[in-house]
Order: C-alpha cells, then structure tokens, then sequence
C-alpha cells in the first residue's frame, strides 16, 4: 500500500479540500495511505458500490485515527467489544435498531414536529434581527438541532448546553486531530454521556427514550447497545444539521443574486439545501472495513482493510455532475448527491434536517430584506477529517421592509 499523494490532515486541506479531492480523483478512484492505514475513495460511482455491498465492506467501527497518523483501538469503556449498533452496525443488528428508531424520524411524523421547529426558530432568528446581525452558528445553528433531537428522545431542555458539548466531543474522536492526551479527555467525557444516558433511561417518560428502554426491558437491546443507540442519535442528530444551516447561511449571505430568487419563490429553499448538502456535505466521509481480501476499482482491499468514503469528493465528481463547483439550483436528480450517505445507513434523520433547515432558512429570509457576510467574517472550519462545519457564521442583516441596498450589491462568492 503507497503512500497517498495528498495528506488530507494538512490544515490547509482540511480548511480546502476541494482541489485536492480534484488532485486524487484525476489519480483514481481509490488511494492507499500506508501512514494512516486507510484506503480514501474519491468517486461517485466506486463509492456507491462499497455502499451497495454492506457484507463485503463492513460499519464496525474497529479503531480511530490519533494526530499523527497512529491507528488506536478503541477502549471497551467507549465501544465495548461486540457492541456495534445502528451506524456502525450491520445486517441483521442493524435492520433491527433502525426499525426500533426509525418511526419518530418518518417524512409525515417529522411534519408533525413543525410547529415545534417554528417555536425553536423564530425567537433566534427574530433576536438576531434585532440586533443588526451576529453569529448564526452560535444565535440559531447549534442551538435549534439540539433542542429539536432532545425533544424527540424526551430528554430536557436544561440539558442542551451538556448535549452540544458531549456531541462534539464523540464527533472528536473521529476526526483523526486528536493526540494521546486529548483523547483520554475525550473518553472521560464520552463516559460522562454515556452516565447521562443511563440516568435518563431510568427516569424518561415521554419521547423515544422509553421506547428504547422498553427494548432493553424485553431483552431486544443490552443496557451497552442502548446507550450506544441514544448517543449516535444525539451526536449526529445536531451535527449534520448544525453544519448543514451553517453551510446554507453562508451561502445564502454571500449572494444577493440568490437571495433574492429565494425570496421571490420560496420553494426553492429546498433545492438550495440538496445544493448545499452536495457542496458541503456535513460529514466529510464516513468509514467502512473489509470483510474478506477484495478488488476495488482495479485496488486490492485485504479482509480487515479500512477505507474512508470522501462523500465531499464524491459530491464534486466531475462525472456524476455538471460544472460540480456550482450551486446550480435546477440541477437535474438534485437528490443524487451522497450528503445523506445511501443505502441501509442513508442518514435515519434526513427528514428532520431537512426541514430545520427549511424552517430557518425561511424564516430568516422572511423577517429580512439583506443578509450580508458580516466585515469580520473569515470562514474558518471545524478541524476534523470528519466533520465540514463552520466555527462561526457572521451576518449583518437589513430587517424587512427596511432598505436594504441589495440592488447595489453585487453578487459574491
């Protein structure tokens, strides 16, 4: 296994990492990193036939990657042994814990929660009017998806804060940055949610928490896999969506062109999130083993191999779509981006995120006639190989029916 020509650990990759995506898929589909011990997949089409082919390429999370390239198993406090559920699951375990879970994030049951999301929305986005502007990461992106998920497993509100923090330490563990000490910060903090989680099967009364506990009480999940199950749901149920609006008001801000076709036919908010999820996908990739020696796009893959699925260089594939570097609101099959992974494990909450995103989007875009990227914005991204998220979103916003000055702006990148 050589070398791969481009470190994706670089801070400046991991800040863009597009041309050099562009750079590895000009070089094949697949690149062998001997240092990291993993095999990156750069295509659209080699990609969806690893996820098409989940008894050959397995979800076990089997080690994580430590800063400096170091492969570490993961302790049995954090994953214990056996213990794979819902994402890092296979079939049959995994058909099980998706049906358990699944009702709540349905398309109809997730409409249901809209005034739920409208309430979590509009107080933010109106506050932030209201103030000429701010940090939107911080006034709505983190706090909103938090509160929403919290909601669906019946956890309290007053425990938002702790949740945001757990989340992102367990999206940590993945993104490949942390050293030895970091790490054992990591894991006494994962262990504190995992505690959490205990506690609050115990003493839930409402939302998918005594679903889950009923499962552990007619012996179809273990106390292990249970805890494991909630915090998957926590942790990507506000990392995806968090990153998602971000990316959105990003975008959105630095292009009065769009803005303005949005407001003018709000229905397009929905293809400007599939756009965003392809142009930035949320999660960077996700991990997949191999189940027994195999060829990959013409690349061996030895039983035990580890590849990493790049859905932000699929998404950008030359070949699976036209002029990829555009947001191109009419494109054709808007839907076929990977954003949302696909197959057995396409994202359990897509639904959900979907529509926060909608509901902010729009909601800011009402309550607004300019959002503009603030003088102080510089787009600085969460350093992680997994994970694309923005640190912070600074607006400056004209409230609506207020001039704006839209007409003598141009258009920016």
């Amino acid at each position: 296994m050589s070398r791969a020509s481009v470190d994706l650990l670089d801070e400046s990759v991991l800040a863009s990492p597009y041309g050099a995506f562009d750079r590895m898929r000009a070089g094949g589909p697949v690149h062998a990193d001997t240092a990291l011990g993993l095999f990156f997949v750069v295509d659209h089409d080699t990609i969806r036939e690893v996820l098409d082919n989940p008894d050959i390429y397995s979800s076990h999370l089997v080690a994580v990657l430590q800063r400096g390239g170091a492969t570490v198993s993961l302790p049995d406090s954090v994953v214990p042994e056996g213990m794979d559920v819902l994402a890092i699951a296979d079939p049959p375990a995994h058909s099980a814990h998706r049906k358990l879970v699944q009702p709540p994030f349905g398309k109809r049951e997730v409409q249901g929660l809209r005034e739920t999301i409208d309430r979590e929305v509009t107080g933010r986005v109106e506050a932030l009017v209201a103030k000429g502007g701010g940090d939107w990461m911080a006034m709505v992106a983190s706090p909103v998806p938090v509160r929403v998920i919290s909601g669906v497993l019946g956890l309290p509100d007053e425990d938002a804060d702790r949740l945001v923090r757990w989340s992102d330490m367990a999206v940590e563990l993945l993104g490949g940055l942390a050293d030895e000490d970091r790490l054992t910060v990591i894991y006494l903090a994962i262990a504190e949610f995992m505690g959490y989680i205990v506690d609050r099967l115990a003493d839930t009364r409402t939302g998918l928490m005594v679903t889950v506990r009923d499962a552990v009480e007619a012996g179809e999940l273990t106390r292990d896999e249970a805890v494991s199950l909630v915090l998957q749901l926590v942790a990507a149920g506000t990392e995806s969506t968090t990153s998602l609006l971000g990316s959105a008001v990003r975008i959105v801000a630095a292009d009065a062109d769009l803005q303005s076709r949005l407001r003018g036919d709000p229905a397009l908010i929905d293809d400007l999130i599939e756009e965003t999820l392809r142009l930035e996908s949320p999660f960077r990739g996700h991990f997949r083993v191999a189940t027994r020696d195999t060829m990959l796009a013409g690349t061996p893959i030895p039983a035990g191999g580890r590849l990493m699925l790049l859905w932000g260089a699929a998404n950008r594939d030359p070949v699976q779509f036209d002029e990829p570097q555009l947001l191109d609101l009419s494109r054709p099959a808007i839907k076929s981006h990977l954003g949302f992974g696909r197959g057995i494990h396409f994202c359990l909450g897509a639904h959900l995120a979907r529509l926060e995103a909608g509901v902010a989007i729009g909601c800011l875009l009402d309550r607004t006639s300019d959002v503009d990227l603030a003088p102080e914005h510089e787009d600085r991204y969460h350093p992680s190989l997994l994970i694309r998220r923005l640190e912070n979103v600074l607006i400056s916003v004209t409230p609506s029916g207020e001039e704006s000055g839209a007409e003598t702006r141009s258009s920016r990148d």
